[in-house]
């Protein structure tokens, strides 16, 4: 009868499941790029939006964003403003309430930036840079507060704090060593501050005005467009590049996310680039991108740097170049370049008088060397980049918490033991083939598709997954570490399938400390469960790292007896000791006495699997009636207090 009762209750069950599924929170663990900098609004009415795969233009109405800009979107990608240091525009594309006359400047290189507060996520840190120019430009560096508590389309509710005077035009932010509060990085300029970096932290109680401040570097004075040029810190914070266009220097530091610290120079020297202005770093931390704008007659250049050799100034590499006459038709000038989610570096062109240009460069393979990163070049054939369509660039990109970009080469999901893990190349720019070497000679591959296999880990564990990518021949080589979790381990019955309790009790069953819960029957969500009926219980739990797992046990009341003669002789060896009959192991106490005829207690226990063999103190005893007790205790509940049953009999011993 018990068994037909499991099989039913098993087949409601598998019915349930999807219900219970649905029922539980979905906190998904999985891997969920940053989307804050999907949406770039910039030069003249454009919109790129990378939460479309390819990316789109998507031309808008008509600003002023001629060279340095910011825009934030977001957890789904979606634009919630932009700004260009003078005013902000909302995503209506119409400027915020209290979101003019900002002191930034518009042809300042990095006119602004959006830091979102770690300890409040309806609001957002905006910086803005006015050029110093002595008697001219001296509004300096401010910060204003914007709150997006207005149905998102967001209000200044503090406006223009003084931070910094006597500045570049050069500001960064990236993600502080603890993966939630910011840096924000500046630079000064003039025979005062032009050979400091002021690092100030943005926390979760707000902006700390007193920076860190680190002294090394070129000092950055005399002319004023040596304030310009861009600064920014490879995706994973570890570096800080930086460029002083006049004197044609370019430099590489240590930056450190956890003091905001900036140390160990690497400088290219006086005159090694001619006007360099726009600079990027490749998704994997290990290139550096700069591109040159010379303000007469001359060359423009995009060059990459190897970060990994000792000198990467020794020998930067060109790839790609063009002449520039400042009065004749060939007068494209190169100017920012930018990372973005797509794994892609996108460089502007514009022409002299803030003239634009329809297509964007495009770096399709940033990770690669040399002429493998494949700039304007996709699929074997060459091309014109991203096509802007009725929109123009101008001089600058918008500009962003490096953090954002900081996405890996391929990306997986599903990690919990027994799961199939999917893999997901990000950028997908000229690969011929893939080998993926997953390191686990016991697992499981399910799905061979180059781009996006699948596979089932034979254990949980940490594995080093490898991603081999070939393309006109040669190899480029990726490796994610990757953590496959044990699932959560839940025993509602102790080892046990079935739990017997004393009619008219309860039990209480534990699911153990998870993250969340689901019964059946009844649909509860704790961790605890009062039960008072027999019957099949199954919970479902969910921990920390998203992972699932169910136990059930079956409720069941203790028929408790007891024999009315035992014979330790009997050729049966059930029959040879005095003890209860049924399963009460799952009961909180126990207790079995026998007396003799005078009332005097010759055995005890408290262990319902010991009988008595009729022996007092290891002697054997006369053969007759004794009287037993036995007193019964279940475990208490929320809903019911303990229950104590106590019996008496007698019993004979045959000898």
């Amino acid at each position: 009868m018990l068994e037909k009762r499991l099989v039913s209750r098993t087949f409601l069950l598998l019915f349930l499941l999807s219900v219970l599924i649905q029922a539980l929170p979905q906190n998904d663990c999985n891997y969920k790029r940053p989307h804050e900098a999907d949406e770039w609004v910039f030069g003249n009415r454009s919109r790129m939006m990378f939460n479309i795969a390819p990316p789109e233009n998507n031309p808008t109405t008509n600003y002023s964003l001629p060279n340095g800009s910011a825009s934030i979107s977001d957890g789904n990608g979606n634009l919630l403003f932009f700004t260009n240091g003078l005013k902000v525009w909302n995503k209506g594309i119409y400027v915020m309430q209290n979101g003019d006359s900002l002191k930034g400047n518009n042809f300042a290189t990095q006119s602004s930036l959006i830091v979102p507060h770690p300890g409040n996520s309806k609001q957002y840190y905006l910086f803005t840079v006015d050029m110093y120019i002595p008697n001219f430009f001296t509004d300096g560096i401010n910060y204003s507060i914007i709150d997006m508590t207005n149905v998102g389309y967001g209000e200044i509710i503090s406006k223009n704090n003084l931070l910094l005077t006597e500045n570049t035009q050069k500001i960064t932010g990236v993600l502080h060593d603890n993966g939630n509060e910011y840096w924000v990085v500046t630079h000064g300029f003039g025979p005062n501050k032009g050979n400091s970096f002021y690092a100030y932290l943005v926390s979760d109680t707000g902006l700390v005005t007193t920076p860190v401040v680190s002294n090394l570097g070129t000092v950055h004075q005399g002319n004023e467009n040596n304030a310009a040029g861009y600064m920014k810190t490879s995706p994973d914070g570890s570096k800080l590049a930086l460029l002083i266009p006049e004197i044609g220097v370019a430099e590489i530091f240590n930056f450190n996310t956890a003091t905001g610290q900036v140390s160990n120079m690497k400088t290219s020297g006086p005159g090694t680039f001619i006007y360099p202005f726009g600079l990027e770093f490749s998704p994997d931390n290990s290139k550096l991108y700069i591109s040159t704008s010379p303000l007469g007659n001359g060359t423009n250049y995009l060059y990459q740097l190897d970060l990994n050799a000792s000198d990467p100034f020794a020998s930067p590499y060109v790839v790609h170049q063009f002449d520039v006459n400042q009065f004749g038709a060939a007068d494209s000038l190169m100017g920012a370049i930018q990372l973005a989610p797509d794994g892609k570096i996108y460089l502007t062109k514009f022409r002299r008088g803030v003239l634009g240009k329809h297509n964007l460069g495009v770096v399709f393979n940033p990770d690669r060397p040399q002429a493998a990163c494949n700039y304007n070049q996709l699929d074997h054939s060459a091309n014109d980049g991203f096509d802007l369509n009725t929109s123009e660039g101008l001089i600058g990109l918008p500009n962003f918490v490096t953090s954002f970009l900081d996405i890996p080469h391929f990306t997986y999901y599903e990690q919990c033991h027994q799961d199939t893990t999917w893999f997901n190349i990000t950028n997908r720019a000229n690969i011929d083939d893939t080998d993926w070497q997953f390191n686990d000679s016991d697992g499981q591959q399910i799905s061979n598709d180059m781009l996006a296999p699948s596979f089932v880990f034979s254990e949980p564990g940490d594995y080093n997954v490898e991603l081999t990518e070939t393309f006109d021949g040669n190899d480029y080589n990726f490796t994610e570490p990757v953590r496959i979790h044990a699932l959560p381990f839940v025993d509602l019955g102790g080892g046990a399938d079935t739990i017997f309790i004393l009619p008219n009790s309860s039990v209480q069953l534990d699911a153990g400390d998870y993250d969340s819960y689901y019964w059946t029957p009844g649909g509860s969500t704790d961790r605890f469960y009062n039960v008072t009926r027999e019957g099949l219980y199954t919970v479902t739990v969910v921990d920390s790292n998203c992972c699932r797992n169910s136990d059930r046990v079956y409720i069941q009341y203790a028929d408790v007896a007891f024999p009315t003669a035992f014979n330790p002789n009997s050729p049966i060896l059930l029959n040879q000791e005095f003890r209860v009959i049924g399963n009460i192991s799952t009961l909180e106490s126990y207790l079995l006495q026998i007396y003799n005829r005078w009332g005097q207690m010759i055995f005890e226990t408290k262990n319902p699997d010991e009988g008595w063999d009729g022996t007092q103190k290891g002697e054997l005893v006369q053969g007759g009636t004794y009287v037993w007790s036995v007193v019964l205790t279940s475990f208490a509940s929320d809903v019911q207090e303990q229950l104590v049953v106590k019996k008496r009999g007698i019993v004979t011993l045959v000898r």
